[in-house]
């Protein structure tokens, strides 16, 4: 910026003549001539602004890398994400209504910004061999089930390979099997795809009872199930496309190879990305408004801060419900959320 100029100095002020009495007036004893106003001196002249200093380089306002951290959960020791729009995603109990956020930019820092399918992306990046794991006795035998970020992040992104060469993103995909790793694979492969997961947990393998009125009901583009339920499946193929999927092959082909031929999909975090399905035996059953990546992102933050005040399983379950989050999914979610 070009230096500015001095300015000039203020003018000096004319003295004003001395007051005369008036023609013919008396003066008054004591009582003198108003005296000549005096001059005041000229205003010096500004000296000139300095020029602007110049702006830093952009190597010079790089950021730092982020610092590795030992910590978990949602401290400000994680990396920033930059977030579009807000929570607004369609229903469940944490959602409310269809629609997008208040729009815009912004930061978060740490966990708290990061949608379960990109957190989980990043935990196996850094800590492919960690499994995530939860302070309860019975974590090891539900949820995650003892894989590794790495082998999660794997199954997902197989999972999530297949889906993409048959449906198109928002698409509704039916789980059903039950809880371990497979599930755990499955819904996740549904985050990464970006399309709307309707978890059926079954009581044990091969107990298919369920299947066909939850279809009836869900309506769901495709359903997945491990490889030794596929057959028993009374499923109406010609109308709904049913793929096996489990820790070594996607109908038919090896998990390994799918998870290469993988490529990120832009997710919104106004998205569905998960159905509740409350089954009601003979009567039928009925599904919730889905809950966005973004109310799943909440509610498991909400969790994470629960277990780090050493709340108990049960009553961190009964959170999760209020939110309309079933017992199988915070279990899926919540491990990945507060293990680094």
């Amino acid at each position: 910026m070009p230096s500015i100029a001095a300015v000039r100095s203020v003018p000096v002020v004319d003295a004003l003549p001395a007051v005369a009495p008036r023609p013919g007036a008396v003066p008054r004893p004591g009582v003198a001539a108003f005296p000549a106003v005096r001059v005041f001196p000229a205003f010096p002249a500004v000296s000139a602004f300095p020029a602007r200093r110049p702006e830093p380089s952009d190597a010079a306002c790089a950021p730092a890398p982020p610092r590795a951290a030992g910590m978990t959960g949602d401290g400000p020791d994680r990396p920033d994400e930059t977030t579009t729009g807000g929570r607004g995603g369609s229903g469940g109990g944490s959602g409310g209504g269809t629609g997008g956020g208040t729009g815009g930019t912004r930061s978060r820092s740490g966990d708290i910004g990061r949608l379960p399918g990109p957190l989980l992306r990043h935990r196996a990046q850094r800590r492919p061999q960690t499994v995530p794991a939860l302070p309860y006795p019975s974590a090891g035998l539900t949820g995650t089930a003892g894989c590794s970020f790495a082998e999660l992040d794997r199954r997902a992104r197989a999972v999530a390979a297949r889906l993409g060469t048959l449906l198109q993103p928002g698409s509704r995909v039916m789980l059903a099997y039950p809880q371990g790793p497979d599930l755990a694979g499955a819904f996740y492969g549904c985050l990464y795809a970006g399309m709307a997961a309707v978890p059926l947990v079954l009581s044990a393998p091969g107990a298919t009872g369920p299947v066909a009125r939850a279809v009836d009901r869900c309506k769901p583009d495709l359903v997945l199930t491990g490889a030794d339920t596929w057959t028993p499946l009374a499923v109406d193929r010609s109308r709904t496309q049913v793929l096996e999927a489990d820790g070594q092959r996607v109908s038919g082909d090896p998990v390994w190879r799918l998870a290469q031929n993988w490529r990120p999909v832009g997710v919104l975090r106004t998205a569905p990305a998960y159905h509740r399905y409350h089954d009601d035996g003979g009567i039928g059953g009925r599904m919730e408004p889905a809950m966005a990546h973004a109310d799943l992102a909440d509610v498991m933050g909400e969790l994470a801060q629960a277990v780090r005040l050493g709340t108990d399983e049960e009553n961190v379950g009964w959170i999760a419900a209020v939110h309309g989050v079933e017992d199988a999914v915070w279990r899926i979610l919540l491990p990945v959320r507060v293990t680094v």
